[in-house]
């Protein structure tokens, strides 16, 4: 059975680290925050956020081997760069409870990114599905396109 260790401090998921792939990771009801980089370069298939959760912080996720995320309606806050490099995402559902999604937050890679240069979009779009007039159509309206490529297609739910 694989060894999964989660680093909480006041709130705030700041590590979390598995000796292998995990399929499915529950978050710690505890948690009320997943802090920067928590789970940087992680292979997980799927994460499962306990309702509670209010922030995912700026690159949260960073190139994590994600392929799926439950978002609880608790959530108001995505951060730049949160979702950033999980190129296994294809589709992301967004509680309408979310006000605020940070620039490149979904839909982007980190891959070739250079300060003076904008940021590089995945070669395929991620579909993020969300309540019409929620910030998730926003985001998904505001990033459609970069450098002539479809990086995001909204679907209501």
């Amino acid at each position: 059975m694989a060894e999964v260790i989660f680093v909480v401090e006041d709130g705030t998921l700041t590590k979390f680290e598995a000796d292998e792939h995990i399929g499915v990771v529950y978050i710690p009801d505890c948690v009320k925050r997943i802090g920067c980089k928590a789970f940087c370069e992680a292979s997980v298939g799927k994460v499962v956020i306990p309702y509670g959760v209010t922030a995912i912080e700026s690159d949260a996720f960073v190139d994590c081997g994600l392929e799926e995320v439950e978002i609880p309606d608790s959530v108001t806050t995505i951060e730049t760069w949160a979702f950033s490099g999980c190129k296994a995402l294809r589709e992301i559902t967004i509680p309408e409870s979310v006000t605020s999604i940070g620039p490149w937050a979904i839909g982007y890679s980190e891959d070739h990114f250079h300060p003076w240069l904008e940021p590089i979009p995945f070669c395929r779009p991620v579909i993020i599905y969300g309540k019409q007039g929620s910030e998730a159509e926003r985001y998904t309206k505001d990033n459609f396109w970069c450098f002539n490529e479809h990086i995001t297609e909204f679907k209501e739910i």
